[in-house]
């Protein structure tokens, strides 16, 4: 009888408790669409998905590789596709997908010629041929087009 009381106490304690307890405060970032459309990147404060941190991941539209990315060492030896630069200035390659398909599908954003954002503690550019983004605290980040990505 007292195990069941006791059961039943901490059931009860369990669901009354678990919607007061705190979420996880993950960031998703921002998915914003670069050189009218053809590279899409992600940029977040804090992304989780990829060890923390703030960072910024591209990727060609298409899905494919940009030209200089190295080959993956793995048994199938693939291009990776997605660029990726940290606040710190660390920049690395891996496979995989941004999510969301397009900009308006992940409530993104497309930064045209001309035109600078801010978010999430980095300055996003558009000067043409062009996109420069910049962690503001660092200063460290990426300069990118449809045909290439350097770090800076």
């Amino acid at each position: 009888m007292i195990r069941q009381l006791i059961a039943a106490s901490g059931a009860l304690i369990a669901v009354v408790a678990s919607p007061l307890a705190p979420t996880a405060l993950a960031d998703d970032g921002q998915v914003v669409m670069l050189q009218s459309g053809k590279v899409r990147c992600a940029v977040s404060a804090d992304n989780m998905d990829r060890g923390g941190g703030p960072m910024v991941v591209c990727e060609l539209s298409n899905g494919q590789p940009w030209g200089m990315s190295p080959w993956e060492t793995s048994k199938y030896n693939a291009r990776l596709n997605l660029a990726i630069v940290r606040a710190t200035g660390e920049h690395y390659w891996d496979r995989g997908r941004i999510t969301g398909s397009d900009a308006s599908a992940a409530g993104g954003l497309s930064v045209n010629d001309g035109q600078t954002y801010n978010l999430y503690g980095w300055t996003i550019h558009s000067d043409g041929f062009r996109t420069r983004i910049t962690n503001d605290a660092t200063r460290h980040g990426l300069l990118v087009t449809e045909g290439y990505v350097r770090q800076f």
